[in-house]
């Protein structure tokens, strides 16, 4: 079995090279040939550092959200565009140029940890840093749609034994950690 972990927006797995794809999308792949298993929901939510945060006078608004610094998860563009959704479900759309691209969260979050500006970044692995109040969630009432969270795997050809325990874990794992995200968290508002 091959484990890789990779950020990506295309829909094809590669039967040769990947077993499990494990995707965070608005809607189930509809290919014929996959076989998808939803494990739970996740949205993105936006975080800056603490200390970025204190040179606020006060929380900055939605209002104010395309003047700041931000970080982009998007790779191979100019600028982003963040679609979120707030109180009663208003949307509102926000063209940025962010001063970082990078598809890689964990650096994402690093960079916002040292204060280099906002990220959207999903709520739970922000988690632990929103928990101890080294980031903060800069609108607690504003976030992405939530995207589903599922594994999608060839269906053509059969599970290897060590791919179907793989499967069996992220079954029960992954739903636990997404559940934790807003439940346990005061800087987080519950989905």
């Amino acid at each position: 079995m091959y484990v890789e972990g990779s950020i990506s927006t295309g829909n094809g797995i590669e039967p040769d090279r990947v077993d499990i794809a494990i995707r965070a999308r608005s809607r189930l792949d509809n290919d014929h040939n996959l076989i998808v298993r939803p494990l739970g929901y996740s949205r993105l939510v936006l975080v800056m550092s603490q200390q970025f945060f204190a040179t606020f006078g006060q929380r900055p608004t939605v209002d104010c959200l395309a003047s700041l610094p931000t970080l982009s998860m998007v790779e191979d563009a100019d600028e982003d565009v963040w679609e979120l959704v707030g109180p009663e479900g208003q949307t509102r759309n926000f063209r940025l140029t962010p001063r970082l691209f990078c598809s890689d969260f964990e650096l994402l979050r690093k960079a916002t940890l040292e204060g280099l500006g906002v990220s959207l970044l999903p709520e739970h692995i922000c988690m632990p840093w929103l928990q101890t109040g080294e980031l903060v969630n800069v609108l607690p009432d504003w976030h992405t749609r939530p995207a589903i969270v599922y594994a999608a795997f060839i269906s053509r050809k059969g599970l290897l034994p060590s791919v179907r325990t793989l499967l069996d874990y992220l079954v029960l794992e992954i739903p636990r950690i997404l559940n934790q995200s807003s439940a346990n968290c005061p800087n987080t508002v519950k989905a």
